[in-house]
């Protein structure tokens, strides 16, 4: 998941130790995107995902966590998580991995300020 994301989007980047992390979350910073527009592209697309840590679900502010790890404000708003679990397939990744690019680029285009 982590390579696929990072492989079909441009300037989307991982947050956290690249190694040293829970392998089964991922969390991402998409330049140029609001993490809540891409939350409500996903959920229409019935892929269940986060802009921050679970005991924040449904609030607006960015990450409390991403900004203790220096992120600009502007740079959290734009933060998503994504966890696997028992459940999960790698269909399900591949899903993801297929419309979550389209999504970034769609919102990026109706962005005021592009991704460099």
């Amino acid at each position: 998941l982590l390579e696929g994301v990072l492989d079909r989007i441009p300037a989307a980047e991982i947050t956290g130790h690249p190694a040293k992390r829970l392998p089964h979350h991922a969390s991402f910073l998409f330049q140029a995107v609001e993490g809540e527009s891409l939350l409500l592209q996903l959920d229409m697309e019935g892929i269940a995902a986060s802009s921050g840590s679970a005991c924040t679900s449904g609030s607006l502010e960015p990450s409390h966590v991403i900004l203790a790890l220096g992120y600009p404000r502007e740079r959290a708003l734009g933060s998503l998580r994504l966890s696997v679990g028992k459940d999960n397939t790698q269909a399900d990744v591949d899903v993801v991995l297929e419309r979550l690019p389209d999504m970034v680029a769609r919102l990026r285009a109706m962005a005021p300020i592009s991704a460099a």
